[in-house]
Parts: structure tokens; sequence; C-alpha cells
């Protein structure tokens, strides 16, 4: 239904207008497929785009969570052949590593709501 989630509770507990362990939410996660196109030059953050039926790239937000010490690990050793241009704060690359997040959903922005890395598209 398109919902972002539903919420589970035990049949006999009482509504609290907080967190409780009780009442748990359970995200419906979306997927998506976006090109890698950048990163941060300090803290852990893959810029990415996603592809329009054009071909032209469109910015969809920052991977901050989900990727290993091993996939940064094979990102580092793929993108310094595509690095385009950088400045003060990014490295920008060439959009030809392809992943799979997932995330809360879309923004109105056309951003990627909370993108979790998932694996590297081959």
């Amino acid at each position: 239904m398109g919902m972002e989630g539903v919420v589970g509770k035990h049949k006999d507990s009482k509504y609290v207008s907080r967190r409780s362990k009780d009442w748990q939410k359970v995200i419906n996660w979306s997927y998506a497929h976006v090109f890698i196109t950048g990163y941060r030059k300090s803290e852990f953050g893959w810029l990415v785009s996603v592809e329009d039926s054009a071909g032209n790239f469109r910015p969809a937000g920052i991977i901050e969570h989900g990727a290993a010490p091993k996939h940064k690990q094979a990102f580092q050793g793929v993108c310094s052949q595509l690095v385009t241009s950088e400045d003060k704060d990014y490295v920008y690359i060439e959009p030809r590593i392809q992943v799979r997040v997932k995330m809360r959903n879309w923004t109105k922005a056309g951003l990627l709501r909370s993108p979790v890395f998932e694996e590297f598209i081959l």
C-alpha cells in the first residue's frame, strides 16, 4: 500500500505517549539502485545520484550507513581511477559504481530518506 510501515503491539498493552517496548514500529523499506558520484574527504559518506531516462544524473543524497570496512576498502581500490574533480570537502568521480540501497522513502525534493548501503551491483 506504499505506507511508511506499521506498528505492532502486545494485545494487552496500553497506549503511552512515548517509545515503549510493547509498541514497535516496523519500517517498510524501499530499495533503489543508485550510482556513487563522489565521497566526503572527512567522515565517511558516499555521494549518490540517480540516472534519468535521458542518461543524465541528478543528486539523490549521501550514504552514511551500511558499508562495512571491506566495502569501503573495495571502493577505495577502484575510485582513484574515476576521479573527475574535487573541492575542499568532496572528491567527485565518474558515475560507474552502482549500488543497491534500502531507504525509508523518497523526499519531496527527490532525495533518498535515510539511505543504507546494501551491496555493490556488478
